[in-house]
């Protein structure tokens, strides 16, 4: 008779995740922000695991779903001679309990199959309003990893605000803030894993929790995938933002990051590796500590060759602001007719390309603005700028697109900007021809391009992380405008000649 494979605890494990995951609406799973963690990318979370000093050891699931996560780190735990494990696990969805209860039915059997004790106590509470670090009956945890959910909130309305408001203030997204209380729960020189977003490394909305989060804990490890259309796409959703995994040591003082670095899921164990200086992962130089990732060994060459520029962009003497045509906003405003004696031109994404800003009123997407009562609200007086995209398309080559605007582009005493756009100009003047070329062409420069993508995982090209890049200063950008070139190609070659960098990005 032919003998059949057992079957491994983790893989009875996925078994009772996939019957319950084809069970759940998917309007249930977006109103609770849930995407599961699949076999791989939760065994490679566990991996990361070191071996906790603890006799018995603690792990700490914050949003456990049917709790793949624990079964690995518990199994983990136990490969690393960790013979005695409690877990306690968090899961909101009453629905998932019998499923989340199956699991570690399975993990106690493996336990006891090996003369190791497992525990468990399932709590379906809110994690973030449970607020276990405040509850004197659950003790510290050695362990954290958490997949934790995924949506936005209001900090003028919202509990959850409200919640985490002894922690760090702001509106960014429920992910920091089950980010935020498991670092509270978990001790001294604890790990805490996380599979999250890479939204919370920039932007001024995760500045504060940035701040909290760097300062009780020390970032010991990052890996981030190139392709975002791999994960979490079970079951017909897909999370298509830039996905990092982190290992954070609570109340660390690393002076290193390892960064690692994978096409997809499939290769996750076999993932480049590099060690950096804190200073180059987090920056110094100002309070935003925004953490860079460079995905190579190349790319970090370009960082570190960045950070030598002499100014900012904001201390060079430029500004970058939204344009100011929020178009379901100012509708009334906002016609189709595109040679109308009382409209002037409307600025959007499609007209800004590379180095070349064009509305002609013939494209099917150009619009114009009026120029009623109350214009001057959303309008600028027509000036010579620099258009940014705000916005990018997912897996767009280039993250940076920057074009000129002329004044004597329009006969009009004012223009409109879209709010996809970001315009640029000088604080105190007005750019000449010359350093409007030059700005564009550095934006469109690969080496910036590169430089801002270690900066920001985000497609929406923010203000804020604009204001704080390393700039050359005024008179580099208008030697690289002298030059007008168009081709990257040449821009490239111009803009690495004037500022003494080597672009090694193929």
């Amino acid at each position: 008779m032919e003998q059949t494979e057992p079957v491994l605890p983790i893989e009875k494990v996925m078994s009772i995740q996939s019957a319950f995951f084809s069970s759940i609406r998917m309007e249930k799973r977006k109103r609770l922000g849930q995407f599961f963690t699949g076999e791989i990318v939760s065994n490679y979370m566990a991996s990361l695991v070191n071996k906790p000093a603890s006799q018995t050891v603690r792990i700490l699931d914050a949003g456990a779903g049917t709790g793949i996560l624990t079964a690995s780190t518990a199994l983990r735990c136990l490969s690393l001679g960790c013979k005695t494990v409690h877990a306690v696990l968090y899961e909101l969805d009453s629905e998932a309990i019998p499923s989340l209860n199956k699991t570690l039915k399975v993990v106690e059997q493996t336990f006891n199959e090996k003369s190791g004790t497992f525990s468990f106590d399932i709590r379906c509470e809110d994690f973030v309003i449970s607020r276990p670090d405040k509850n004197k009956n659950i003790q510290s945890f050695d362990i954290s990893v958490i997949n934790p959910p995924y949506f936005k909130y209001n900090v003028k309305d919202s509990t959850y605000a409200k919640a985490v408001a002894d922690l760090y203030q702001g509106d960014p997204n429920i992910y920091a803030s089950f980010m935020a209380v498991s670092i509270a729960c978990t001790r001294a020189n604890g790990q805490v894993v996380t599979i999250t977003p890479r939204s919370f490394t920039n932007g001024l909305y995760f500045k504060k929790f940035r701040s909290y989060l760097l300062t009780k804990s020390a970032l010991d490890l990052i890996h981030i995938f190139k392709r975002r259309d791999t994960l979490f796409k079970s079951g017909g959703s897909s999370v298509l933002q830039e996905n990092i995994i982190c290992r954070f040591i609570k109340g660390g003082n690393n002076g290193a990051v390892t960064v690692r670095s994978s096409d997809c899921e499939a290769e996750i164990n076999t993932a480049d590796e590099e060690r950096y200086s804190l200073d180059l992962i987090v920056d110094p130089s100002n309070d935003q500590r925004i953490i860079r990732i460079p995905e190579s060994a190349c790319e970090a060459s370009i960082l570190r060759q960045a950070e030598t520029l002499p100014t900012t962009f904001e201390a060079a003497g430029y500004f970058i602001s939204t344009g100011r045509v929020v178009e379901h906003r100012t509708r009334r405003y906002i016609t189709e007719e595109t040679n109308t004696s009382n409209s002037v031109p409307l600025y959007r994404a499609h007209n800004v390309t590379p180095i070349t800003a064009k509305w002609t009123g013939d494209h099917k997407k150009d619009l114009s603005f009026m120029l009623d009562d109350g214009h001057e609200k959303h309008t600028m007086k027509n000036g010579t700028f620099v258009l940014l995209k705000r916005l990018t398309s997912k897996d767009e080559k280039r993250r940076l697109v920057s074009a000129v605007y002329l004044k004597k582009a329009h006969d009009c005493k004012f223009i409109g900007f879209g709010n996809k756009t970001n315009y640029i100009g000088l604080i105190d003047g007005k750019l000449t021809k010359d350093e409007a070329y030059g700005l564009a062409m550095i934006f469109n420069s690969s080496f910036m391009d590169t430089y801002f993508r270690c900066i920001s995982g985000n497609t929406q090209v923010n203000a804020t992380e604009i204001r704080v890049m390393k700039f050359p200063t005024r008179e580099q950008v208008k030697e690289i405008g002298k030059q007008q070139v168009i081709e990257i190609s040449d821009i490239d070659l111009t803009v690495n000649r004037v500022l003494g960098v080597m672009n090694i990005i193929k």
